[in-house]
């Protein structure tokens, strides 16, 4: 694995977190589809799917195109045929309704207006960090260069004693 992934973990997820809940919750809360099993809290029958199924979708996700530097177009067809089977799957199983209109399409355009938001965002955010390096071992190199001088300094400084 990448040593950058902590840092793609701690940018990706709270984001497609964010996203996914206010997806579930507008959609759920206008009737559009329904979850199973139900709760009292409406926020409650997506918590699975916003802090677990989503995040890691788009983690992984972010990796394949970002870390491993697959053809974009590839992982795009990947992810939405992907994401797109699991909410068949969840349709066959009866884990999700659909209501008002909502139907597999609808859902096949969610999916790829997110993929493409989530890209985008990403895309910024990388342009973001690349702008505003932070090296963390320059910063060592100087503060162990610094001590090493002000050790000298005052070893050197020190009254001899008898």
């Amino acid at each position: 694995m990448c040593r950058r992934v902590p840092v793609l973990f701690l940018t990706v997820a709270p984001f497609i977190s964010f996203i996914s809940i206010t997806c579930n919750q507008i959609g759920m809360e206008m009737g559009f589809w329904t979850l199973y099993p139900q709760t009292y809290l409406l926020i409650l029958n997506s918590i699975n799917i916003d802090l677990g199924f989503n995040p890691a979708s788009g983690l992984i996700f972010t990796y394949m195109i970002y870390f491993r530097k697959w053809r974009r177009w590839i992982v795009y067809l990947g992810f939405i045929l992907f994401l797109n089977g699991a909410e068949m799957t969840a349709l066959f199983f009866d884990k999700v309704t659909y209501n008002h209109g909502w139907n597999m399409s609808y859902t096949f355009i969610t999916y790829v207006i997110g993929l493409i938001i989530f890209d985008f965002y990403f895309t910024l955010l990388k342009k973001l960090i690349h702008r505003f390096p932070y090296n963390y071992n320059h910063y060592l190199e100087i503060e162990s260069s610094t001590n090493l001088y002000l050790k000298t300094q005052f070893r050197y400084d020190r009254p001899k004693s008898c």
